[in-house]
């Protein structure tokens, strides 16, 4: 699987929103927080620019930043890999994240067969389903690992793979 992840990277720079009321958002707001120049960065997530690329340490912080993880799901997915999160709190409801799971796992399939049962797949409805898959990736992820926390929970805080010695 061929992956290209600079759009997702550029897409996360310009979702990014500044915490701060008063603060820069897209790539203006997420330069300053690198200690980057505006230009330097989009120019790092520009698909059209070959040259310029992101460091891993950069790479993190978008990611990090911006909340949306898409970029390193497509990353594991070029390698034929899945990213699991680390187990979260398992105190939350699970209804919430379900429906998530379930609306994402929809809005993959209904891309992919969009995509499937027209005549020829373009550019734009291949990154689509990607997009979607990638989310159904993350969200069916996310449930898991609810599901990993509230096992460690049970056991006192041991994961269930663990044995009494």
């Amino acid at each position: 699987m061929n992956l290209d992840v600079t759009p997702l990277l550029q897409a996360a720079v310009m979702s990014y929103r500044s915490p701060d009321s008063d603060g820069s958002n897209g790539a203006l707001g997420l330069a300053k927080l690198m200690r980057i120049s505006n230009g330097i960065l989009s120019r790092k997530v520009s698909p059209t620019d070959a040259g310029a690329h992101c460091s891993p340490e950069e790479f993190i912080t978008i990611c990090k930043e911006t909340g949306d993880l898409a970029p390193l799901h497509a990353l594991a997915a070029a390698l034929g890999c899945v990213v699991m999160p680390m187990p979260q709190d398992a105190t939350g409801e699970m209804s919430p994240t379900l429906a998530t799971n379930f609306k994402e796992d929809g809005e993959w399939l209904q891309a992919a067969s969009a995509a499937y049962a027209a005549p020829a797949v373009s550019d734009n409805m291949l990154a689509q389903a990607t997009r979607e898959g990638i989310e159904s990736i993350r969200a069916t992820a996310n449930t898991l690992g609810q599901l990993y926390a509230k096992n460690a929970e049970n056991k006192g805080g041991r994961p269930a793979r663990l044995k009494v010695a």
